[in-house]
């Protein structure tokens, strides 16, 4: 088995080339959807990025593809690899991240906006498939990131403290870093 209790007992790299490699055709097929997935991840994650830091939006033409897209190729890969725990963990990250950020944008709306908690769903199903190690990465990556640029825009007077900064860069930043890194 490929998962054990809090996710991949391997980094995902070396997931996707035991996948790869396995010599097994549902294993290959479940590497090569992965594959895709992160692919796909990618060109959104881009464009999703590009958009935010000129339009302070993320427009939901391209999340809303993006994550039911993710799902269904996440059902996929969970049905050839029979890991249903990956894919209820994949669930669990996803709304519970976007349920956070949905709560701080309730007590404080001008702090996050809403394509930011729908962005979450998607990144945390794509973090939360691959353990909770590797969801807790993305969320700590994305905070540090945003937190450290923040200060440094601040501190070089780039911005001041009523400054509008786009969050989506440093979900999928923080994310894409924490699938690639781990």
């Amino acid at each position: 088995m490929w998962s054990r209790g809090w996710g991949i007992s391997r980094p995902v790299v070396s997931y996707l080339g035991g996948l790869l490699s396995s010599g097994e055709a549902a294993q290959l097929v479940a590497g090569l959807l992965l594959l895709i997935g992160g692919i796909v991840f990618g060109v959104c994650g881009t464009a999703l990025a590009f958009i935010d830091i000129q339009q302070h939006r993320l427009p939901n033409r391209i999340v809303y593809p993006w994550a039911a897209f993710t799902a269904g190729l996440l059902v996929l890969v969970t049905f050839l690899l029979g890991d249903t725990a990956s894919l209820g963990r994949a669930v669990a990250a996803g709304l519970g991240w976007a349920v956070l950020f949905f709560v701080v944008r309730l007590l404080h709306p001008p702090a996050i906006g809403m394509g930011d908690v729908k962005l979450a769903v998607v990144l945390g199903l794509h973090t939360g498939f691959f353990g909770w190690e590797v969801f807790a990465a993305g969320v700590a990556l994305t905070f540090l990131l945003g937190g450290l640029i923040s200060v440094w825009l601040l501190l070089s007077r780039r911005a001041s403290s009523t400054t509008r900064i786009a969050f989506g860069p440093f979900l999928i930043i923080g994310s894409a870093a924490a699938l690639i890194l781990s």
